[in-house]
């Protein structure tokens, strides 16, 4: 339950603590009782919900969106590694890979060169049940500590991706409502008779929604889901040699 709470709270609830950080920071700045008001809510045990209910949406927003995202890539990167077009792997490295899957997880049709050519779609589907197989086969955090770590890194960036164009527009309207707050309390809309801290606060969030823009990208996600495409691969030798010993009498 320790893992399953780990890989939560940095794969999904830390993209919403970023993304909710603008709030926070002008509550803050702007001296809210949150230290009060986080008491009360703890107190009547609405905060443990809510967390729960923002880590779901931290889960949700990226995933919504990896679809389109690995269109985007060309595929899931696991599906182009086992791709005999793709060069990433070395060939031979690869003829071992598909020879080893084979074994641990037999198709009817055992994509070939000539097979992948003529039918990318069919190969596709098989790279796709192995890569399932591999991952039902990997959950040990333990014995893949790695591969672990690589797949939380990925659903972080993912996670915030999908948050992205969402985080912007909160940006933008926390942006407006401090423009007009000031406005409204220092009695004239000229930003030149702002006290310093609206200076600060705007330049604050415009720093953050160009973080937003030019950090948070689809190639930013991909790093992470590359590498752990190649952990993934790697463990194919550990999961053949179980599967030897677990034969011998």
């Amino acid at each position: 339950m320790k893992i399953i709470d780990k890989y939560s709270l940095n794969a999904r609830f830390y993209p919403m603590v970023l993304f909710y950080l603008p709030v926070l920071l002008l509550g803050i700045l702007f001296s809210f009782q949150f230290d009060k008001i986080t008491h009360q809510l703890t107190s009547l045990g609405i905060l443990s919900a809510v967390f729960f209910f923002i880590k779901q949406i931290g889960r949700d927003a990226g995933k919504v969106r990896e679809k389109s995202l690995w269109e985007a890539w060309g595929g899931a990167p696991t599906t182009q590694l086992l791709r005999w077009r793709n060069t990433t792997v070395d060939i031979n490295t690869k003829k071992r890979y598909h020879l080893k899957l084979q074994t641990l997880f037999p198709i009817e049709k055992m994509p070939s060169q000539d097979f992948e050519n003529s039918n990318p779609e069919e190969a596709d589907a098989v790279y796709q049940a192995w890569t399932k197989y591999l991952i039902s086969k990997t959950r040990d955090t333990k014995k893949y500590p790695l591969l672990f770590t690589e797949n939380v890194s990925y659903v972080f960036r993912r996670s915030l991706w999908g948050l992205k164009i969402y985080a912007i527009m909160l940006l933008a309207v926390l942006m407006a409502s401090t423009y007009i707050y000031y406005g409204i309390t220092t009695k004239t809309y000229n930003p030149v008779g702002f006290p310093s801290l609206f200076i600060i606060a705007e330049f604050g969030q415009l720093a953050l929604i160009l973080l937003w823009i030019f950090k948070v990208t689809a190639n930013w996600v991909r790093i992470p889901a590359n590498v752990y495409a190649e952990r993934l691969m790697e463990a194919i030798e550990s999961l053949k040699t179980e599967s030897v010993k677990k034969e011998k009498p």
